[in-house]
């Protein structure tokens, strides 16, 4: 009777049990990985981009026909609406988890529709803060079908995975959703988005491919979009940047009669900030320290004559970048947030709006120290005599 009893018991509790009631299948669920986001006409355009795993994570060749990703739109009223009205026409429940990077253009940069793009992501349970963020003013449709060259799987695009191709060339530092956030509510307020653009300068036995492309950065404040900085007007961003790992500098060589060039790649770099305060005044000092690796010369340059082409070259961009700040009303080096941390009274006794006001000299010294010289597997000599 006793052990009668004690199967009703266990029978009664078991049935309290939830068990795995409520677990989604993998196999019944899409996968988004990338968002992109337009704003015209007082509607928000919202692009979707979901992914098949087939080619995700193989070690042999990826299969070729299989269709990597599928892109629609919506619109709506809000961020949100338009993004409902893409669940009209899924098959299976939509999961967020993977989202990975999402665009935007510079209509959606400009003030209160970046918010509400942020707010909709970050107030998502799934989603995470690490998510890369990219801009445009380009269709935002190519960036979402573009797959990796030689067809790779599509998770290893540049803009999934941004810090793969930075290791080699630290041009713009990537920037992801946690950052921004941070960023735009701290002094100074003025972020950096990478700008990205869509190329055919790659070439197949089918034709043109097409590729990703880092092309400078878009800033944003908490008021308004400022604008792009593009090309090799954005070079000085690298030298100011604790992120940049590697890099190149080519120019002509400093006090060479003839068209000499010089090609020299730059590592292990860093630099501080130092304000300097008179008055009611503020400058900055800068210095960077890095090393030299050499990658192309002639005999006949001396180490002299390439750190000397270095220094020109890295205080020319560094200065030439600040300009294209100041002519958009922004503070692209963040120099009010090093009086912040360093000066937090000088910074509330000198800013004005919330931010310190800069001019062409507020930049008073530019030191840059080349602290090794490496020339690889030879010696400063030409391989053909």
């Amino acid at each position: 009777m006793r052990k009668i009893k004690h199967i009703v018991c266990l029978l009664l509790v078991s049935s309290l049990l939830t068990g795995c009631w409520d677990l989604r299948e993998n196999e019944r669920m899409f996968y988004v990985m990338g968002v992109g986001v337009d704003y015209k006409d007082g509607m928000y355009e919202v692009y979707l981009q979901i992914i098949s795993f087939v080619n995700v994570a193989k070690s042999e060749q990826v299969n070729q026909d299989v269709i990597q990703a599928e892109v629609s739109s919506a619109k709506g009223k809000t961020f949100t609406e338009a993004i409902f009205k893409l669940y009209h026409s899924l098959d299976e429940e939509l999961y967020w988890g993977h989202l990975t990077f999402f665009i935007v253009t510079d209509n959606v940069m400009k003030k209160d529709h970046i918010d509400s793009v942020l707010n909709t992501l970050t107030q998502h349970t799934d989603t995470r803060y690490q998510t890369w963020v990219f801009c445009t003013d380009e269709p935002l449709e190519e960036f979402l079908l573009a797959v990796p060259l030689l067809k790779r799987s599509i998770t290893l695009t540049s803009l999934s995975d941004p810090k793969n191709s930075f290791v080699q060339e630290s041009y713009i530092e990537p920037i992801s959703m946690r950052e921004l956030i941070i960023q735009i509510n701290e002094p100074s307020y003025d972020v950096k988005i990478p700008y990205v653009t869509m190329k055919k300068d790659w070439e197949t036995e089918k034709g043109p491919d097409q590729s990703v492309n880092m092309s400078g950065v878009g800033i944003i404040s908490p008021e308004d979009f400022k604008g792009f900085i593009k090309g090799e007007k954005a070079n000085g961003l690298k030298w100011l940047s604790h992120e940049t790992l590697r890099t190149q500098i080519t120019s002509k060589i400093v006090g060479s009669e003839d068209n000499n060039y010089l090609t020299v790649v730059l590592k292990n770099t860093s630099v501080q900030v130092d304000p300097i305060v008179q008055g009611n005044d503020v400058q900055f000092d800068i210095t960077l320290h890095a090393s030299l690796s050499l990658n192309s010369n002639t005999d006949t340059v001396s180490s002299k004559e390439m750190e000397d082409t270095v220094k020109k070259v890295v205080k020319e961009e560094i200065l030439t970048t600040f300009k294209e700040g100041l002519d958009r009303n922004a503070d692209v080096y963040r120099l009010g947030e090093v009086l912040y941390r360093k000066g937090v009274k000088e910074w509330k006794r000198l800013r004005e709006n919330g931010e310190i006001p800069l001019n062409e000299n507020s930049i008073r010294n530019i030191n840059i120290f080349i602290d090794n010289f490496d020339s690889g597997r030879k010696s400063f000599e030409s391989t053909v005599e």
